[in-house]
């Protein structure tokens, strides 16, 4: 699924708490209503990309493929930003 919004909020979590491996959760606004709101960026796509702060993102618009990864979970395959703050920070 292709979504398509504001990233609100982006914080870096470990996965599983207490392990080694680091994820970004992103909350989205702007996106469809049956869409969720929530995403994760995975460990591989933060790696390889090192514009994907998650103080640097908040405001800024995206797009980004995504896949149930279980029931509720939903992980980036890929995202790509907009190069400008479309949303001031509150």
């Amino acid at each position: 699924m292709t979504l398509r919004g504001i990233v609100q909020a982006a914080e870096l979590v470990e996965n599983p708490p207490g392990g080694e491996t680091i994820e970004m959760l992103v909350r989205a606004q702007g996106v469809g209503p049956s869409q969720p709101r929530r995403f994760v960026i995975p460990h591989e796509l933060l790696i390889a990309d090192d514009s994907l702060d998650p103080d640097l993102i908040k405001g800024l618009s995206f797009e980004a493929d995504i896949e149930e990864e279980a029931p509720g979970r939903w992980r980036a395959m890929s995202i790509r930003l907009a190069s400008r703050m479309l949303r001031p920070e509150e």
